[in-house]
């Protein structure tokens, strides 16, 4: 695999995990008062098709191959955005008050 497929994959990678933990969030909001079964149900297909969007986005980027890198990658994305989303809301909070 050559460098320019590797930077890409790190690059869609992380924008993923920002993605994947946005949807993450939204799901939580959405389902937050359902039922039991429900909050399951959605959150087993919500992980099932966005992990089916990502080997499809590798498969068409290097051909389905998982590295190190991608998975560490979209954790950097998911923390990333965590900790942005909690600067966000102290943010808005202080100027409520």
């Amino acid at each position: 695999m050559n460098l320019h497929s590797q930077i890409l994959v790190i690059i869609v990678s992380f924008f993923f995990g920002i993605f994947f933990e946005l949807l993450h969030t939204i799901n939580y909001k959405i389902i937050y008062n359902k039922k039991k079964v429900m909050k399951v149900v959605f959150t087993f297909l919500l992980i099932f098709i966005q992990s089916l969007l990502y080997f499809y986005l590798l498969l068409k980027i290097n051909n389905g191959i998982i590295h190190l890198y991608g998975i560490l990658s979209i954790l950097v994305g998911i923390i990333i955005f965590y900790y942005v989303k909690k600067l966000l809301n102290r943010f808005y909070k202080n100027k409520k008050k």
